[in-house]
């Protein structure tokens, strides 16, 4: 028996790219990937790893981890954000303290993030999970609400902090 297809073979997959063509425009302006590319979000993001990240600052809250133009050197960063400018910071012996973790605080910047013209309501105060390895708001202060790109989605078994 001699069986003849109804269509050409090549169908499906001009039917999958243009499928695609159509997508992809529309899943690019809500979502990006990118590649972590620093140890300071250790161990809840590994050097290396792929993410995606759901644009837009407004979903951003404190406890999210999202991803910024860094106020130094407008390069990407991955940070955890713990304050907002609408949050007063709580410091115990030098010991920024926060739900998601503690962060040591040298006197610079204790004296930093206590200044009263850093506490605006727009800006987010964002560290690294890894303190030590972690150039951070520490350093560089409030990062501004038009530097955030969006947040990390993760998994829902890896939310914690580590």
């Amino acid at each position: 028996m001699n069986f003849r297809r109804p269509w050409p073979s090549y169908i499906p997959l001009i039917a999958l790219f243009a499928g695609a063509a159509v997508l992809l425009p529309v899943l690019s302006s809500k979502f990006m990937l990118i590649k972590v590319q620093e140890e300071s979000m250790s161990p809840t993001l590994a050097d290396g790893q792929w993410v995606v990240v759901i644009r837009g600052a407004s979903k951003i809250h404190p406890g999210d981890i999202a991803v910024f133009v860094n106020p130094m050197d407008n390069g990407l960063a991955v940070k955890r954000c713990i304050l907002t400018g609408e949050n007063q910071p709580l410091v115990e012996h030098g010991w920024l303290v926060t739900p998601w973790g503690r962060w040591f605080l040298t006197g610079p910047q204790w004296n930093r993030l206590d200044s009263a013209d850093q506490l605006e309501n727009d800006a987010f105060y964002m560290v690294g999970d890894n303190q030590f390895r972690s150039l951070d708001s520490r350093t560089y202060g409030y990062v501004p609400r038009e530097n955030i790109i969006g947040r990390v989605w993760i998994p829902s078994g890896r939310r914690n902090h580590g």
